[in-house]
């Protein structure tokens, strides 16, 4: 069964690309529960008839922020939710201009520099998500993220800035652990377009105007609010080479065997 994406869309007005797993099947015929594991962009200007939603509808016993240390501006988590920073991205090398919040207030000269920072310390390009997976910072982080789904007593958020590259690698590890194929993920995965098409349009069409550069302009957007399958894939790729798969790399982090069939039981019908 194939979801649409009206399906899985967590209908919250202030947040942007927020969706859920529910509904997606495993390889052995179990269905992702609905309601229960849900990723989205950040919290930050959430709104109290959303964050009611996630109280109230969707019981939210944990939000889990990916977001580096120097992009958070606030925090907002509804009431009964435990808020865990769970940082990937090692920012140290990166300079006080990683809030993607500021690319705009940037000068053309300041943005390239940025991204060319940004692509040399390998957390943006199309081995981004090797690094985010390799580092010390990321494999402690998707652990503890795991981590976290095993104990979770209700619903789970996980989020980053935009809710698509450290997010879309948390959706990656527990669907594979669940038991959903690769293809299903890439296309959960790229859904992002769908649900930021009108934020892209907008991006793109922002640093077109700014740099008359179809190259940065597209750069623009895949750093800010789309995604392309290179990455993802590229990662898989990596994953399978080194650790024979996604469950590879997954019981490196230290989840047990026990430990995955417990987020069977708690995910999936």
């Amino acid at each position: 069964m194939r979801v649409e994406c009206g399906e899985l869309r967590v209908e919250l007005k202030s947040v942007t690309n927020a969706r859920e797993l529910g509904g997606y099947k495993t390889v052995d015929g179990r269905t992702v529960k609905s309601g229960v594991l849900l990723r989205a962009g950040r919290l930050d200007n959430i709104s109290d008839e959303d964050k009611n939603i996630l109280e109230s509808k969707y019981y939210v016993s944990d939000i889990i922020d990916f977001r580096m240390n120097m992009e958070i501006v606030k925090i907002n988590v509804p009431d009964g939710a435990e808020y865990h920073h769970v940082n990937i991205i090692d920012d140290s090398e990166l300079g006080e201009q990683a809030d993607k919040g500021g690319l705009f207030e940037m000068s053309t000269e300041e943005f390239l520099q940025f991204i060319e920072t940004a692509e040399n310390l390998g957390i943006f390009g199309e081995n981004m998500y090797i690094t985010f997976l390799e580092s010390a910072v990321g494999q402690n982080g998707y652990q503890k993220f795991l981590e976290i789904l095993i104990k979770a007593k209700g619903a789970v958020l996980w989020h980053c800035t935009s809710g698509k590259d450290r997010t879309g690698l948390g959706a990656l590890l527990i669907l594979s652990a669940l038991g959903v194929d690769e293809e299903t993920i890439i296309k959960d995965y790229l859904l992002t377009n769908e649900y930021n098409a009108e934020r892209i349009a907008k991006t793109r069409k922002y640093f077109l105007q700014k740099t008359n550069d179809e190259t940065v302009a597209e750069k623009a957007v895949l750093l800010m609010d789309g995604v392309s399958e290179i990455p993802m894939k590229k990662a898989l790729a990596h994953l399978k080479e080194k650790y024979g798969s996604v469950m590879g790399y997954i019981k490196f982090l230290g989840i047990s065997d026990k430990e995955i069939e417990i987020l069977k039981e708690k995910y999936l019908i």
